[in-house]
């Protein structure tokens, strides 16, 4: 299977909305042999290699909750990560949603009456991470808007503009979420809850109505980007040179460092992730960039290899 790499806030969106994007992490599970787990690529030589995995952790609990005693606990576990730590990209949200994803696959396979809905992966996938705005389009795709109320929390399909493209721009450096929540106050002046507030109806509407355009001139947040930018250097620069570049918005990529830039031409993509690269290593940071549109389609098991 392979789980996409997300994109949270979309800027006002603050931990409601998020988008999947063309980079993966690919698992891939084996039963009926001894417990493995096998590591490539990202943050190889980091990550545990036991059932304090994440990807394992999720499992356990997927299946731990839905009561599936007869689905066996021995696999081999084969992961290929391309999605970054602790760069703004979801990997965390890749674990839970990929491990979550295989455990319901698991019951289906071993103890079908177990199984569980989509609805109540993701609701588990949102306790696990805390928040939804990254696990919701890793496990759906596409872009998402998740709204709580006196209800519940409410899952909305956003539409993409098929000429929208994504720079994803990745400093060779990682913050981790939980330093850069602590910046983050608890209050905010009425006035930039009125700003965001707009600002998210702006996006909404730009994206529905494929206007683009409507994101030029000053789209932004003020409820967590302002108080992240001191930990990132260059941010500043790297924002004015994209938007001089052609870029209709610069938004941060989830937490932090990794910067989103909004394009509606590919070919002008190209030219603002090169003017975000120049940006980073003037201030000696290495940087690699990427043009990206989302990913429309769910995330799903392709196939468990019963042993």
């Amino acid at each position: 299977m392979s789980v996409p790499a997300t994109s949270a806030n979309l800027g006002p969106g603050f931990d409601c909305m998020g988008i999947a994007l063309q980079m993966y992490n690919d698992i891939e599970l084996e039963t009926g042999v001894p417990f493995e787990i096998l590591i490539e690529g990202e943050a190889a030589h980091l990550l545990p290699t036991d059932r304090s995995n994440a990807v394992i952790v999720a499992i356990d609990r997927l299946l731990d909750e839905i009561g599936a005693t007869r689905v066996p606990r021995d696999w081999r576990v084969r992961m290929v990560n391309r999605i970054p730590v602790g760069s703004g990209l979801g990997s965390s949200a890749s674990a839970i949603v990929g491990g979550l994803v295989l455990g319901n696959a698991l019951a289906q396979a071993f103890q079908p009456e177990c199984a569980i809905s989509t609805a109540d992966v993701l609701r588990i996938a949102t306790d696990m991470e805390g928040h939804p705005d990254n696990v919701t389009p890793a496990l759906l795709g596409g872009a998402t808007l998740s709204c709580p109320d006196d209800i519940g929390t409410h899952t909305f399909a956003v539409p993409i503009p098929s000429h929208l493209h994504f720079v994803v721009a990745v400093p060779y450096f990682a913050l981790y979420t939980e330093e850069s929540r602590k910046v983050v106050p608890t209050s905010f002046p009425r006035s930039a809850a009125v700003f965001n507030a707009a600002q998210s109806a702006r996006l909404i509407l730009a994206l529905t109505t494929g206007n683009l355009s409507l994101l030029r001139g000053g789209f932004g947040d003020k409820l967590h980007e302002p108080y992240r930018e001191p930990l990132i250097p260059g941010y500043a620069d790297v924002k004015r040179l994209a938007l001089h570049a052609g870029a209709l918005a610069v938004t941060l990529s989830g937490a932090g460092p990794s910067m989103l830039a909004w394009c509606d031409e590919e070919h002008k993509a190209w030219e603002v992730a090169d003017q975000m690269t120049l940006a980073w290593r003037e201030h000696g940071i290495a940087c690699e960039a990427h043009v990206f549109q989302p990913v429309a389609s769910p995330t799903v098991v392709r196939e468990v290899a019963l042993g």
